[in-house]
């Protein structure tokens, strides 16, 4: 997910250090921070999270999510903040809180939904986190450790202020931490009041079960494990869990109002058109080949490495974990010499070591410099290689951390680097949510073949809360998955 406009924002290392965050007491608990600590909190991890795992751009949806957000919000009794409500750019099914009020949905998740009281729900039960301070609390409570062990010298010094600042690790790796740490007292309590906040806005309680149901049929689908760091994660869904949520709906009086759509079928309607899987405007693998159609780039990685595709960087991890590589967008340039020389001056001028390899070189015709250093102090060398290639005013930076064996494996990927050709760029495809109406007797096999349904049958079951080999009813309206070309954002 490489992202054009986060020039100047990229990950060097994996070097990441998350502060230790405070929260709020309600009656009962603990003395915490102020509620304006939780505003400011939420604000700046706000922006770290949008960096990151991107808002999507849905104008109806998040406009329709903004609604049913905005009614729950208007009847809860607790007024101290205000609220944000936004699609991220995940097709994991996911929804966090962030404190002071910042309210998160993946597309996923409303992929997944089949009626406006499911998403109240869940909308709900995330303003209860803000409202009792949950994720502030927790994220007081937590500390990340870095998840590298920098060799030596370079320590927190690889990067000069003139090519931007060290940015931490990716939300979406680190994030687990943070966004999905609730402890299981906190996700009863988020359960029980956010069905008396949705029962309070004329939606049905028992509307909780059936989407916490499907999202870990979905999760157990594709991954083949019950956990995720996602919405549930330190308290997956179980049948008990369920079970306990529509006990407890029971006995909650509610009366049904309008909503902001008048049927279940207009709800589905609304999310005909989504974005289904990764979005190929932040680049795609095409087995080892990377390939951005939007920065008009492509890269080949390493064989058999785990590769990670962020928005601030692409990088990939040799399977004994004794070497990396990264490559992101180092900042707006046409000179690769001078961003590579402004680097050398910094580290020298901190560290007093001079590098080992210094050289302009091109690149399949573009311009760029490469830069050396190796770390003897270790068992085994350690090479540091930092190489920058200018391509449509922008500076692409790559990094290398690798012992020897694996020197020219990075060399291999950086010097792969190249514009995209018009066929790679026509052979990328996309898959969006559409919505179909059933024929009468029709099964989801037929309904699949019939419509070029890219999901399985259990899948598409599991997505739209029905049994597979069920009959279908004439008009009813089924999700399905259809590819085709990508077209660009």
């Amino acid at each position: 997910m490489l992202n054009s406009r986060h020039a100047g924002s990229f990950l060097v290392l994996l070097w990441s250090v998350l502060l230790v965050i405070g929260c709020a007491a309600a009656p009962g608990e603990v003395m915490l921070p102020s509620v304006d600590r939780d505003k400011e909190l939420g604000r700046e991890t706000a922006k770290k999270v949008e960096a990151e795992m991107g808002v999507t751009k849905a104008p109806a949806e998040t406009k329709f999510l903004n609604a049913v957000g905005e009614r729950l919000v208007r009847v809860n009794p607790d007024q101290r903040f205000e609220y944000s409500f936004a699609i991220i750019d995940q097709f994991e099914p996911n929804a966090f809180a962030l404190p002071g009020g910042w309210i998160y949905v993946s597309r996923g998740l409303l992929i997944l939904t089949n009626t406006e009281d499911e998403l109240a729900n869940v909308v709900g039960h995330e303003i209860i986190h803000v409202t009792r301070r949950h994720s502030a609390r927790q994220m007081q409570q937590s500390i990340v450790p870095g998840l590298l062990s920098i060799p030596g010298w370079i320590v927190g010094g690889v990067i000069s202020q003139d090519l931007g600042n060290l940015i931490n690790a990716p939300v979406n790796l680190i994030g687990g931490a943070y966004l999905s740490s609730n402890s299981r007292k906190d996700e009863f309590e988020s359960d029980q009041l956010g069905q008396q906040l949705a029962a309070m806005s004329g939606y049905d309680p028992a509307a909780l079960a059936p989407i916490l149901g499907r999202m870990e049929q979905f999760v157990e689908i594709k991954t083949g494990q019950k956990r995720i760091p996602s919405f549930f994660d330190t308290h997956p869904t179980t049948p008990d869990r369920e079970e306990r949520v529509l006990r407890d709906a029971k006995n909650i009086e509610w009366t049904r109002q309008l909503g902001v759509v008048r049927s279940s079928d207009d709800y589905l309607r609304k999310l005909d058109g989504l974005l289904v899987g990764e979005n190929p405007a932040d680049g795609v693998f095409q087995g080892r080949k990377f390939l951005h159609p939007v920065l008009d780039i492509a890269v080949n990685f390493p064989k058999g490495w785990k590769t990670v595709n962020s928005r601030q960087a692409v990088t990939a991890v040799s399977p004994q974990e004794d070497a990396l590589v990264a490559m992101g967008i180092a900042g707006n340039g046409t000179d690769p010499r001078e961003a590579a020389e402004s680097f050398e001056q910094a580290l020298y001028k901190k560290y007093g070591v001079k590098p080992n390899e210094s050289k302009s070189i091109k690149i399949n015709g573009l311009p760029a410099h490469l830069v050396s250093y190796v770390d003897s102090g270790k068992k085994e060398p350690v090479h540091w290689s930092f190489l920058w290639i200018a391509y449509r005013e922008l500076l692409y930076q790559f990094v290398g951390i690798t012992v020897e064996r694996h020197r020219e494996t990075f060399r291999a990927t950086a010097y792969s680097f190249r514009p995209i050709t018009d066929k790679e760029k026509a052979s990328i495809t996309e898959m969006r949510l559409r919505v179909v109406s059933a024929r009468n007797g029709e099964d989801l096999e037929g309904l699949s073949k019939r419509t070029r349904n890219e999901w399985d049958a259990k899948t598409t079951a599991v997505v739209n809360g029905i049994d597979a080999g069920q009959p279908l009813e004439k008009g009813q309206l089924i999700k399905i998955a259809v590819k085709q070309p990508y077209k660009g954002s």
